[in-house]
C-alpha cells in the first residue's frame, strides 16, 4: 500500500503519530454514511487503497443492515483478496503477565491479587519453544502485559531467543507479538528482531 500523506491537525508523515482525539471525534459526529458513500469507500478499500480518518469514521458510523452487510463482504473479500482461503493458526506463549493496567476484561489486570505474576526466563522461554516445537507448531504469538519490563529491548531479545531455537522437529518461522503500544523507536527496535 503506498503513501499517501492526508491533511490533518497534526502533519500526517510517514511512520509519525498524527492522531488527534478532537479531530477523530469530529469526524466520527460529522460521519455521513450514506449508501452511495459507503459503497465509495468499499471500492476504494478493494483496490488496497488507505482509507482516510474521515472515510474510517464514515464506515464504523454505517448502521442501516445493509450497509454493515456490504461492509462485512467487503471485508471478507479484501481478506481474501490479500491472505486467500486458508486460515493461519499461533500458537499463544504466554512470556510475562505483568500489568501496570487495570482493563475490566483482562486476567492481566493490576487488580488481579489472585494470579501468580511470572515473567519466563530465558530457559523456560527456550523450554517453552521446544515442546511447541516438537508439537509441530511453526508460529507463535508472543503475550506480554503491559509493564516497563516489557521494553522492546527486551520483546526484540525473547523474539531473537524464539527464533534460535531449533529442535528435530523443525523451528519456529514466524513470531507476531500482543503486547503494550510502542513507540516508532520501539517498533523499529523489535522489526530488527525479525519480527
Amino acid at each position: 500500500m503506498k503513501f499517501t500523506p492526508e491533511q490533518y491537525v497534526i502533519a500526517d508523515e510517514a511512520q509519525k503519530p498524527y492522531i488527534d482525539t478532537e479531530e477523530i471525534w469530529s469526524f466520527l459526529n460529522n460521519a455521513k454514511p450514506t449508501k452511495e458513500r459507503v459503497e465509495e469507500i468499499i471500492n476504494k478499500s478493494l483496490n488496497k487503497n488507505r482509507l482516510n480518518m474521515e472515510e474510517v469514521a464514515t464506515l464504523i458510523q454505517a448502521d442501516e443492515p445493509y450497509q454493515i452487510e456490504m461492509i462485512k463482504n467487503a471485508a471478507k473479500q479484501l481478506k481474501e483478496k490479500v491472505y486467500g482461503k486458508r486460515i493461519v493458526l499461533f500458537a499463544p506463549l504466554y512470556v510475562g503477565n505483568l500489568c501496570m493496567n487495570n482493563c475490566e476484561y483482562c486476567g492481566f489486570k493490576s487488580s488481579n491479587k489472585e494470579t501468580v505474576r511470572k515473567t519466563l526466563t530465558k530457559e523456560e522461554l527456550i523450554s517453552s519453544v521446544e515442546a511447541l516445537e516438537e508439537n509441530g507448531h511453526k508460529r507463535l504469538i508472543l503475550v506480554y502485559g503491559e509493564h516497563k519490563k516489557y521494553s522492546p529491548e527486551y520483546i526484540a531479545e525473547t523474539v531473537k531467543t524464539v527464533y534460535g531455537v531449533k529442535t528435530k522437529n523443525g523451528e519456529i518461522r514466524r513470531v507476531n507479538i500482543n503486547a503494550a503500544p510502542l513507540s516508532i523507536e520501539g517498533f523499529k527496535t523489535v522489526k530488527e528482531a525479525g519480527i
